[in-house]
């Protein structure tokens, strides 16, 4: 529990006072982001169950004009195989046609620098030609090109730029072994780079965790790098902050939760109400608006990429966390007055209960003869001791498993 304000002075002023004292707002509005990230924004607007159809055809009409304006035909290749979708053979031949011309002059330009020019100019022609390929979406080609340009690059600064552009080509193709890899090179280099180049670094890595499902250590990383943003060739800054707050809410502490999101100046001013209200409903205590300002963020998380598969982990999640704050306050309580709190019915609330109690996510037990949810102060090391044997079982099963198939 946080501590009281000081005496006279309410939660509201107190929050005013911490947003008048704010570093300025970040405004990242002349960064533009990468045009393949932008496409895979549309694209997961396309393939969501979730999007409206007048949502899919904006996206559509959208991702064409990209494609076509830029002769993007590797890309469309890319969109028109995992989507299912058919391909224009003539269209698609004039495109490769007027990218071969593009790489026969970077490549004449390459020959001129290595006879002629030095290190710098030939790395420079590398460097423009791998933003080439990566313009057409050509994920292959682009990679190549990006290890080339990197034998030529001493200074560190422009190396990490090129582990940048892998790690975003990376997260454009879904592709999380091709953006591990980029995160682990540009933090061989970081010891030589620059504070804004670190501060990008944990952006990209923060996002590459909540992508797999760490929402702890991407939480860390994306809080960190909350006041310092200056990577919006990645994400908006409005996107950034839903994101770290949606991933910070499982993991934070309730004095974490106060002090970096709560009353965060940035957090205040991104223009995300629906997480913000969830996490002042969670703070204050205010359990009859926690579910419906789930249900909101829940379907804002349906629409953006690197959360979307995560939805259903999250909402449990929060169940676990408001579900535990609510009973940390009673040894017992019966269960039509905890449904009232929350503004759920009992039969739901008993549901819900019962699922987390059976995966030992709640220390409380059900009575259901007289209505009631009885809690137990569990000690830590008992509560890890039942789940180290629980999971033991469970890969002692898995063995056996296998090993029956191996002996067939």
């Amino acid at each position: 529990m946080s501590s009281p304000p000081p005496a006279g002075i309410t939660e509201d002023e107190l929050r005013k006072n911490e947003e008048d004292d704010a570093s300025p707002e970040v405004d990242d509005s002349n960064i533009p982001v990468d045009p393949l990230l932008t496409l895979l924004y549309l694209r997961h607007t396309l393939t969501s169950q979730w999007s409206s159809s007048e949502e899919r055809e904006a996206a559509k009409k959208a991702m064409m004009v990209e494609m076509e304006t830029h002769n993007m035909a590797p890309y469309i290749r890319f969109v028109c195989e995992a989507l299912g979708l058919p391909l224009d053979e003539a269209k698609l031949q004039e495109m490769d046609a007027i990218n071969a011309k593009k790489v026969a002059a970077f490549d004449a330009k390459l020959r001129d620098a290595v006879d002629n020019l030095g290190d710098t100019e030939v790395r420079d022609v590398l460097q423009a030609k791998c933003d080439h390929y990566a313009r057409i979406g050509d994920l292959e080609m682009c990679l190549k090109t990006n290890e080339e340009c990197a034998v030529k690059t001493l200074a560190a600064g422009p190396k990490l730029d090129l582990y940048f552009q892998r790690i975003r080509m990376g997260i454009a193709y879904s592709d999380n072994e091709i953006a591990a890899k980029g995160i682990t090179d540009a933090h061989r280099l970081m010891k030589d780079g620059d504070w804004e180049r670190r501060n990008r670094l944990r952006v990209y890595e923060g996002l590459y965790y909540v992508f797999i499902r760490d929402f702890r250590r991407g939480s860390a990383l994306l809080l960190d790098s909350i006041t310092t943003f200056a990577s919006g060739e990645l994400i908006s800054f409005q996107d950034f902050v839903f994101i770290t707050v949606v991933t910070s809410l499982p993991v934070l502490s309730r004095t974490e939760l106060r002090k970096r999101i709560v009353y965060s100046p940035e957090v205040n001013r991104a223009g995300v109400d629906d997480v913000h209200d969830l996490a002042n409903s969670i703070y204050d205590c205010q359990y009859n608006k926690v579910f419906p300002n789930l249900e909101a963020v829940c379907q804002h998380l349906r629409k953006v990429v690197y959360l979307s598969p995560h939805v259903s982990y999250f909402f449990r999640e929060m169940r676990v966390l408001v579900f535990t704050q609510f009973l940390d306050s009673y040894s017992s309580v019966t269960l039509e007055s905890m449904g009232a709190a929350f503004g759920i019915p009992v039969a739901a609330l008993d549901n819900m209960l019962c699922t987390l109690i059976s995966n030992e996510r709640i220390a409380c037990k059900v009575d259901r003869v007289d209505g009631s949810v009885k809690t137990y102060r569990g000690d830590t090391t008992n509560f890890d001791y039942h789940r180290i044997v629980k999971s033991g079982d469970l890969l002692l099963n898995r063995i056996q498993k296998l090993s029956r198939l191996v002996d067939m």
